[in-house]
C-alpha cells in the first residue's frame, strides 16, 4: 500500500489547528508558554508518529474496519483525553495562579510527556497491528509482536498512555486536569485488561508469551 503523505499532512495540520484552537480558547490566550511548548511538542510527536507507522496501520487508525468490543472505552478515553487537555489550559489561563503548577515542574512534566510518548511511538512503530479498536486482523497475518518494546512489556503503549497524560496536565500546569488524566488511567487499564483477555483467548501465541512476559501494568495477571 503507498503512503500518502499529503493527506497525512492535512490531517496533521487539521487536529493540530484544531486542538490548538480548542486549547487558547480555553485558556483565554494563546501567549501561555507552557501550553504553547506542550503544543507544539505534541504536533511535533503527532507528525513524526503519523509518517513513520506502517501505511496499512495508519490506514487501521483512521478508518477501523469494525466495532471494537470495549463497551465505548475507546470514545471514553478520547474524551477524557480532550477533557484533560481542556482544563488544563482552563486553569492556567483563566483561573491562574489557583491550583497551577510551579514552572520547573512544568518542564519536568514536558520531558517526561516526551519520553512516554516516544516509548509509544516506538510501539506503534514496531507493532504493525496498533490498531485502536481491540479486534484481531486475519486479513493482515496478525500475528504476536516481541519486539522493541514489547520485549519488556505486553502493552508498552498502554503504560506511555498511563504516564503521558498525567504528565501532559502537569506540563500545562495544572494539578486541576490531574481529576479528569486519572480517570483517563482507569479506563485505559480497564481496557488493557479486556485486550488482554481477548488476545489470550483469540491469538495464537499470545498466552504463551503472556507468561513469558510482563503486562507493564499493575494489577494484570501475567498469564
Amino acid at each position: 500500500m503507498k503512503r500518502q503523505p499529503f493527506r497525512l499532512l492535512i490531517r496533521w495540520a487539521f487536529i493540530t489547528a484544531s486542538l490548538s484552537g480548542l486549547l487558547f480558547v480555553a485558556a483565554g490566550t494563546s501567549y501561555i508558554a507552557s501550553l504553547r511548548a506542550y503544543l507544539a511538542l505534541f504536533s511535533a510527536w503527532l507528525l513524526v508518529t503519523m509518517l513513520a507507522v506502517d501505511p496499512r496501520l495508519a490506514r487501521e487508525r483512521a478508518h477501523p474496519r469494525n466495532a471494537d468490543i470495549d463497551g465505548g472505552l475507546r470514545f471514553t478515553t478520547s474524551f477524557l483525553f480532550v477533557l484533560t487537555l481542556t482544563t488544563a489550559a482552563l486553569s492556567v489561563g483563566r483561573f491562574r495562579p489557583v491550583f497551577n503548577v510551579p514552572t520547573a515542574l512544568r518542564g519536568a512534566a514536558l520531558v517526561v510527556f516526551s519520553l512516554s510518548g516516544s516509548l509509544q511511538a516506538w510501539a506503534m512503530i514496531v507493532n504493525p497491528f496498533f490498531s485502536p479498536v481491540v479486534r484481531l486482523q486475519p486479513e493482515c497475518g496478525h500475528r504476536v509482536i516481541a519486539d522493541g518494546p514489547y520485549r519488556f512489556v505486553r502493552h508498552p503503549g498502554y503504560f506511555a498512555m498511563l504516564i503521558s497524560i498525567p504528565a501532559s496536565a502537569l506540563a500545562i500546569g495544572s494539578f486541576v486536569a490531574l481529576i479528569p488524566a486519572i480517570g483517563f488511567a482507569w479506563v485505559i487499564h480497564q481496557r488493557t485488561q479486556i485486550e488482554d483477555q481477548f488476545l489470550k483467548a483469540n491469538l495464537p501465541g499470545y498466552p504463551e508469551y503472556a507468561e513469558r512476559v510482563p503486562a507493564g501494568l499493575p494489577f494484570i495477571r501475567s498469564a
